[in-house]
């Protein structure tokens, strides 16, 4: 579930999930070695990209596909 309701927690939802990822940085960190990392903190792959997706659209980091890493904000 993306946002918390009456039926999900914060705790389940993606926006509660984003201290997860945030957490492992400010250092770069290769995209695999931080879903390594943070994957067990959720359901599954889709909610984890979801997650890096809202942090993107936040300005809270970028994914440099060339090196496959994940730079996180300043």
């Amino acid at each position: 579930m993306i946002t918390p309701n009456k039926a999900v927690p914060l705790s389940a939802s993606v926006l509660g999930n984003l201290t997860h990822v945030l957490k492992v940085g400010p250092e770069s960190i290769r995209l695999a070695d931080l879903f390594q990392q943070v994957g067990d903190k959720f359901e599954s792959i889709d909610q984890f990209l979801l997650a890096l997706d809202v942090l993107f659209l936040l300005d809270r980091l970028t994914v440099d596909f060339g090196t496959e890493k994940v730079v996180y904000a300043a």
